[in-house]
């Protein structure tokens, strides 16, 4: 009976471990400050740096809200045209894609991905630098091309 119980208690631990690694947000990544720049005009956003393969596949999947003038900032090793989904991702997002010279070459606004296959946001032209922030950031600001980013 003993042994039953340590079993059931375990079996217990087991299953919830899953559920909360499989459906739970991810803890933050370390913050950077980024600004966004256009003649004269500097928007400040605070942003979790993805560098590595798996925050990049993970970007902000599970998260039920992002912070005003938050985001994150996906840095790729070298230039090239760039593919997201939002396939997990619960909250719409507006995504920026710069070149090496860090100038805003492409935007696209993004939806959460209710069925599967889920839809691809492309850079138009080859890009090391995606930014992700809430939609409408890219409207309330008025950002377009011509814009650049600074990284601290």
């Amino acid at each position: 009976m003993k042994r039953f119980g340590l079993l059931l208690c375990g079996l217990f631990l087991v299953c919830s471990c899953t559920a909360t690694k499989r459906g739970s947000a991810q803890p933050e990544l370390p913050l950077q400050l980024v600004y966004l720049e256009s003649d004269g005009i500097s928007i400040p956003i605070l942003v979790e740096v993805a560098n590595t393969s798996e925050q990049m596949a993970r970007g902000l999947m599970f998260r039920r809200s992002l912070s005003r003038e938050r985001g994150m900032l996906f840095l790729f090793p070298i230039e090239n045209q760039l593919h997201f989904w939002m396939k997990n991702t619960l909250i719409p997002l507006d995504i920026l894609f710069f070149n090496a010279d860090r100038e805003l070459v492409s935007s696209a606004t993004m939806l959460p991905c209710e069925e599967d296959p889920c839809v691809s946001y492309s850079s138009e032209m080859p890009s090391t630098y995606a930014l992700e922030v809430n939609a409408g950031f890219l409207l309330q600001h008025s950002i377009g091309k011509g814009w650049k980013i600074e990284l601290q």
